[in-house]
């Protein structure tokens, strides 16, 4: 009798496959770049080695995204998952460099010893998967949709530090990007609407470009070929506090990444057992682990593709698997990276308002599928666990004045949603683990 095989494991074309991993690779490039170029600025790092904390940062997100996706003995936790860097390590990061004891050779060690660290407290940290019933991944997944939306609206206007932010020009062009992704979702081809998000940004590029919107001074200025190896900057240092502060960031981001396995397991109806939560942290420690020994920085799962995921209904790993080789080969050849950096912001934002918008709808099917009328507590603890995810986005001021040691776990809101519903779920339903529904998400067009 031949078992049908789940969506997350199918293996499409080779066409396919490389044109939605491209998909993938082209939403994700421009976070992807954001953190060594703020990283490298703080820093004062000069255009060369720039150009190298790109590259290194480019190639390990590649392979942490092929350890997710694939895997390998008990690493791993195969969804279609591709990693990027997490902005909560920014501020560390830019504080261990800053020192002039262990200057950015402290970076790399801290690292490598906080994924080390990850590595050995998988286990600990994956047995609390029973304490995230539907009520608390359908918060998470909405609060992940909801606080990605004012990154969209940015895109939008030009770019957050665009001179004339919101110009209708800008508008114009993210109001035909989420035309195209509608009109191919509504008339075209199984294909096609897969492609939708890339066809969508074409376009807008297309236009943007032609309205003198694209910036394609930084591609003259790439080298062709760069080469990542290990310990660029030199041997890495290991010092205690630096190693203590990248722990801190770490444990953070193991919360959060436990709330984004559950989270993308339930939108890919794919229900993540403990086991398999342990070692997708596993595998982010040893991706943090590789990264610290190449220059680069620990590696989470990147929301925008959560939300291409969704829109586009192709489930398969093996897609994101692509898109990470297609990472790794973009790390080697820095100009072609730079003609993916030119895409209008305002193209970008197109596409982010679409993918954004159907993450917190897939939040909100799935808390609609919570019962509120038997168990009036579950009202409580979506209430709240919004109300109180939201404040990063919308009043981040509220938290400056707490304790440093708390700032990286107000950081996030997806580390707020996650440690607020599952502490008012343990206060008001108690420790009985509520079974997963096994059919969460229903999307058009997939492969």
């Amino acid at each position: 009798m031949t078992t049908a095989v789940h969506p997350v494991d199918q293996i499409l074309s080779t066409r396919q496959m490389l044109t939605l991993g491209l998909q993938h690779m082209a939403v994700s490039y421009i976070g992807a770049i954001a953190v060594p170029l703020i990283i490298a600025s703080a820093l004062k790092m000069s255009q060369a080695d720039t150009i190298v904390l790109i590259s290194t940062t480019l190639f390990c997100s590649g392979i942490a995204t092929l350890l997710q996706t694939i895997g390998f003995w008990k690493f791993g936790v195969r969804l279609p998952i591709l990693q990027g860097v997490a902005f909560s390590s920014v501020g560390p990061v830019i504080a261990i460099g800053t020192n002039p004891a262990v200057g950015f050779a402290g970076v790399c060690g801290a690292v490598i010893t906080a994924g080390l660290f990850t590595l050995l407290a998988a286990p600990l940290v994956g047995r609390l998967r029973r304490f995230f019933p539907p009520v608390v991944t359908g918060c998470i997944v909405t609060v992940i949709g909801l606080q990605l939306f004012p990154v969209a609206y940015d895109w939008v206007g030009g770019g957050r530090n665009a001179a004339n932010f919101g110009a209708p020009l800008y508008l114009m062009v993210a109001v035909v990007v989420v035309l195209t992704i509608l009109l191919i979702n509504r008339f075209g081809t199984p294909l096609l609407r897969n492609l939708a998000v890339l066809i969508g940004m074409i376009v807008g590029t297309l236009l943007g470009c032609a309205l003198g919107m694209g910036d394609f001074h930084g591609v003259a200025d790439a080298p062709w070929a760069t080469l990542p190896v290990p310990f660029h900057f030199g041997m890495p240092v290991f010092a205690l506090v630096p190693a203590l502060t990248m722990i801190v960031v770490m444990i953070v981001q193991m919360v959060e990444s436990m709330g984004l396995f559950l989270a993308i397991g339930d939108i890919v109806e794919k229900p993540i057992q403990e086991e398999e939560a342990i070692n997708g942290l596993r595998a982010n420690g040893l991706a943090s682990a590789i990264a610290g020994m190449f220059a680069a920085f620990p590696f989470i799962a990147f929301m925008e593709n959560v939300g291409l995921v969704v829109l586009t209904g192709v489930r398969s790993r093996w897609v994101v698997a692509v898109s990470g080789v297609l990472m790794c080969l973009v790390a080697l050849v820095p100009k072609a990276g730079a003609v993916i950096a030119a895409t209008p912001p305002a193209a970008l934002g197109g596409a982010g308002i679409a993918m954004f918008g159907v993450v917190a709808a897939a939040g909100i099917q799935t808390l609609a599928r919570v019962d509120y009328e038997e168990n009036r507590y579950n009202v409580l603890i979506v209430g709240f666990t919004i109300a109180a995810a939201l404040i990063p986005v919308l009043a981040p001021a509220l938290f400056k004045q707490m304790p440093d040691w708390a700032q990286p776990f107000l950081h996030s809101g997806v580390v707020i949603a996650c440690l607020v519903s599952v502490a008012l779920n343990l206060l008001l339903n108690g420790t009985e683990e509520a079974h997963v529904p096994s059919n969460i998400v229903r999307t058009a067009g997939r492969a």
